[in-house]
């Protein structure tokens, strides 16, 4: 019973390793409730309560400034600007 409960713990740990299964999760989850002697509805689970798939890595910096950097000076431009390329050195 003691590797039943194990297992159940370290799926509600880590929902995000199991977002696959939803299932898996649910069982999980209910097995942590019995456990603890406290009833479980499955319908009440929503998809708001599991944790979503991790947000893609951000943009590094210097990238991120190079690209808005040239949005401004192209947008600049346009408005009829006259842009000097000033580069670091």
């Amino acid at each position: 019973m003691n590797d039943i409960f194990n297992t159940a713990r370290r799926i509600v740990d880590t929902p995000q390793d199991h977002l696959h299964d939803t299932r898996l999760f649910t069982a999980a989850w209910a097995t942590m409730k019995a456990a603890r002697g406290q009833r479980f509805d499955p319908q009440r689970l929503r998809p708001q309560h599991l944790i979503g798939h991790p947000a893609p890595d951000p943009e590094p910096l210097d990238q991120t400034l190079i690209r808005v950097g040239e949005t401004v000076r192209s947008y600049a431009a346009k408005q009829g600007y006259k842009i000097q390329r000033r580069h670091a050195a």
